[in-house]
């Protein structure tokens, strides 16, 4: 339906191009009779003697057959000349010029006899003109007096005609008149290409006539076209467009070049092959995939051709007893350019020695929730042997690698039988060692070659990153530092890097502080890096609970501002009260460890977070936008959005942390559809003070930040609240870089001279308030509480969308999103939910309150 309205609308502007451009095209006269240039006129007098031929310079330069009827005999007698039989060509209305004199004011009657074929006496016919002579001469003797009273009657129409030819007739009935020259003719409209439609010449008079597609175009409704008496083309209707795999270049279509394609019949241009495919001839309407490469059906022809992913990533075990384990695994590190991907797991085991095959595991070992189709990567596997073999497959594969007829790639882990203790291996005595009918030396030769399995995994890792893997394991029970413990201990184990005997070597006196927020580096296995910037690098991993739960989490390495015991010791001051911070909008905080670091006495704090599967906002709204993830994200949730992240940021300045990071790299994207504010490396408690003035010279984000941080390297909550407003720029351009093309050391003068972020295609209601968040004097700025309402009011003027609907949009896989949104929201009675937000959480400051809070120093600071 989209389309026609497109085509409609190219149709109305094309004819309105066209009417102005065709009153520039010269008709065309095309001639069917010059009496000027007969070498011997035939025509017939009635009477016979009434009209006399002769030839004389009349009126023109050269003599020419002239007809004249002046004879007193026949004064008040009607005198009719007929011409000779013409043939109309392919006139369709005839017109005429007459060059003539008369001595009196009689008309000259004009006549048109059709016929098919010559009539030997025409007699009666159709008037069709009446003309008489401006002024009449008087002394018919004198030719240059009859030149001097010449009459030239131009352009008489002479109507329609209809068969294949006529006779004209001049009937006159006064004393004397001269026909100097006859000229008949048609008017055509000239050739016309316009719309990807050309209309060859044209009789004028003709009824609609219809139009031929210019190569490489196609009708889209029947072009057609009338040709006016006057020779000129009237409206168009109807057009035609280039069809797939041709653009529009003035009236024509041209091919697509090589590399470029156009799928449809409408006034796009072409485009280039998306990533991996290509195209091998011009005019091509789509791109082939390269080998290897694939899309299916209902992939959007801007999505580049993908393939299966490759094998996962750091598949381990946790065993949870003797015959139960969990299966954990990464996502793939290439996903084939494809987001959504599928695992299955696959069981062989073997009883007997070495040597012998694998064979599929029987059907009293379980895996759940299933071992096709998995979309989560853990599996937990039941019904194990403690004397049976088992290798355990990890495929991971896609709906392309279906299509590719291909099963995917994967990883191998193998849990050898009679598992090793390598904690304690105590030498059995003679009847023990008789009992187990094992010698030590093969218990010796067990931990040796065990030892040596971490090695040869990693070199195989190694050479094999983006290939199935298969990698030798024991099991993790019991072996080395546990990710379980098998019985209730009165204290966890310590290894000796441990975080408690780091921060001992720090600063005995900040332990009892920080003892609830500090979690011990042995609980935390680090996976994959999910990305790195320049405050820190983040990476999955594994953190052990208290109740010895592996919980998926996000490990964040913290790069800048750590210099100094002193600055170890305000970190973790603040991450503990980070750690009770409870708010729907705010990443949880679950804990803080330690990490040596060579050549340096102050360890690296880890931060522990959730781990949010979606990823950040920014890189979601890029793949919205790029068409990686194929869907359209509506204004109403963009809306959502930022006033999830406006509530978040009012809950911090509630609590008086500035986060001086905000951007949309920095929100995440959660499971129930809502954004949370996470990545508080740079985030500093200002509780004392109201202000924070950065000390230590390191990299900042320097186009999110205010002028006065930029400045002065002061902040304060306005500005976090200048950062909020470019974020909220990131987020309804969705994803574009601020400030495209402008050097971080060229952004402050601009900012001082007036300069701000531009409007794009948004509403001007919106753009208002980021105005109001990079006012220069940051007393001037709103503050959350204020962003949050005015935000929610722009939402609630807006249609409100279907819950089903808005989850669709943002991500087709979140049907827990679904659930959660079906829950808190009421139903309306029309099925639609309003653009309604819950109240902020109690407590926190009013607009005007916090306004006084900072006003005070800031306004201190600017006097400086």
């Amino acid at each position: 339906m989209a389309l026609v309205h497109c085509l409609l609308l190219n149709y109305f502007l094309f004819s309105v191009t066209f009417l102005d451009t065709s009153a520039l095209l010269n008709p065309i006269k095309e001639v069917i009779l010059d009496s000027t240039l007969e070498i011997n006129l035939q025509w017939i007098s009635e009477p016979q003697s009434a009209w006399k031929k002769t030839k004389l310079k009349l009126g023109l330069p050269s003599a020419h057959f002239v007809y004249q009827g002046c004879d007193a005999k026949l004064k008040n007698t009607l005198k009719t000349l007929w011409t000779k039989w013409i043939a109309k060509k392919d006139a369709k209305e005839l017109q005429l010029d007459l060059l003539f004199a008369q001595n009196d004011r009689e008309p000259v009657i004009i006549y048109l006899l059709e016929s098919d074929k010559p009539v030997e006496r025409p007699r009666a016919g159709q008037m069709r003109k009446q003309s008489v002579a401006s002024q009449a001469f008087i002394n018919s003797g004198s030719l240059q007096d009859i030149e001097t009273y010449l009459y030239h009657a131009q352009g008489l129409d002479l109507g329609k005609i209809t068969k294949n030819g006529f006779h004209l007739g001049f009937s006159y009935s006064g004393s004397c008149m001269f026909i100097s020259s006859v000229l008949v003719f048609y008017m055509k409209c000239p050739e016309l290409t316009v719309n990807q439609t050309h209309f060859g010449a044209t009789s004028a008079g003709s009824e609609w006539i219809r139009g031929k597609c210019v190569d490489g175009a196609e009708e889209v409704s029947t072009p057609k076209i009338e040709c006016k008496s006057n020779g000129q083309w009237g409206g168009m209707q109807g057009f035609c467009a280039c069809r797939a795999g041709y653009q529009k270049e003035g009236n024509i279509c041209k091919a697509c070049g090589l590399g470029s394609y156009k799928t449809a019949n409408a006034s796009g241009e072409c485009l280039l092959c998306p990533s991996n495919s290509r195209t091998s001839s011009e005019g091509a309407s789509e791109c082939e995939c390269d080998k290897g490469y694939a899309r299916l059906q209902n992939d959007p022809p801007q999505l580049g051709c993908t393939r299966s992913p490759s094998a996962p990533l750091n598949l381990t075990i946790h065993h949870l007893s003797n015959t139960a384990l969990i299966l954990n695994w990464a996502m793939p590190a290439d996903l084939g350019g494809r987001q959504e991907v599928m695992y299955d797991v696959e069981c062989k085991q073997k009883t007997g020695e070495f040597h012998e095959i694998w064979v599929p595991c029987n059907s009293s070992l379980l895996i759940s929730p299933q071992s096709r189709g998995l979309t989560e990567t853990m599996a937990n596997i039941t019904g194990l042997h403690p004397h049976v073999s088992y290798q355990v497959s990890v495929r991971a594969y896609n709906r392309i690698s279906q299509k590719l007829g291909t099963s995917g790639s994967s990883q191998t882990i193998t849990i050898l039988k009679n598992p090793v203790v390598i904690t304690a291996v105590p030498v059995p005595t003679p009847a023990a060692q008789e009992q187990l009918n094992t010698p030590v030396i093969v218990s010796v030769l067990c931990v040796i070659l065990l030892s040596l399995i971490p090695a040869v995994f990693f070199i195989r890792r190694r050479y094999n990153k983006f290939r199935d893997h298969e990698v030798d394991l024991v099991p993790l029970q019991d072996v080395g530092t546990t990710y379980r413990q098998s019985e209730p201990q009165a204290t966890p184990p310590q290894p000796t890097n441990s975080s408690v005997q780091i921060l001992d070597s720090v600063n005995k006196r900040l332990l009892s502080a920080i003892k609830d927020v500090l979690v011990d580096r042995s609980r935390i296995t680090l996976g994959k890096e999910l990305g790195k910037g320049e405050f820190g690098t983040v990476y999955e991993g594994i953190f052990l609970s208290d109740d010895n739960e592996n919980i998926q989490v996000a490990v964040k390495t913290m790069r800048v501002g750590i210099y100094s015991q002193d600055d170890l010791q305000s970190f973790l001051k603040e991450a503990e009260i980070m750690q009770h911070f409870d708010h729907d909008n705010i990443v949880k905080l679950l804990g803080v460890t330690l990490e040596t670091v060579q050549d340096s006495s102050i360890p690296v704090p880890l931060v522990i977070l959730p781990f949010l599967k979606h990823g950040d906002l920014r890189r979601f709204l890029i793949a919205t936008r790029y068409g990686d993830i194929p869907m359209f994200v509506p204004y109403q949730s963009l809306l959502r959005f930022m006033i999830d992240i406006a509530s978040g940021m009012e809950y911090l300045s509630y609590k008086g942390f500035l986060h001086r990071d905000l951007a949309a790299r920095n929100c995440m994207l959660g499971d129930d559809l809502h954004v949370r504010v996470a990545d508080f490396g740079l985030s500093k408690q200002i509780m004392s003070s109201n202000y924070y003035r950065q000390k230590v010279a390191i990299r900042m984000p320097i186009k999110w930040m205010a002028m006065e941080s930029l400045s002065e390297s002061v902040y304060t909550s306005k500005s976090d609240v200048w950062s909020f407003g470019v974020t909220m720029w990131e987020i309804v351009s969705r994803g574009k870089t601020p400030y495209p093309g402008i050097p971080n050391h060229e952004l402050l003068e601009l900012l001082e001279h007036g300069h701000r972020l531009k409007q794009g295609d948004f509403d001007s209601k919106l753009y208002e308030v980021m105005l109001s968040c990079w006012h220069k004097e940051p007393s001037q700025r709103p503050c959350f509480t204020e962003l949050a309402q005015r935000l929610k009011a722009l939402l609630c003027e807006l249609p409100p969308l279907e819950p089903s609907k808005e989850s669709y949009y943002i991500n087709q896989g979140l049907e827990a999103a679904n659930a959660t949104q079906s829950s808190a929201a009421e139903p309306d009675p029309d099925g639609a939910v309003g653009n309604i937000y819950l109240s902020s959480p109690g407590g926190k400051t009013t607009c005007a309150t916090e306004k006084e809070e900072i006003k005070e120093d800031t306004d201190g600071y600017l006097q400086q």
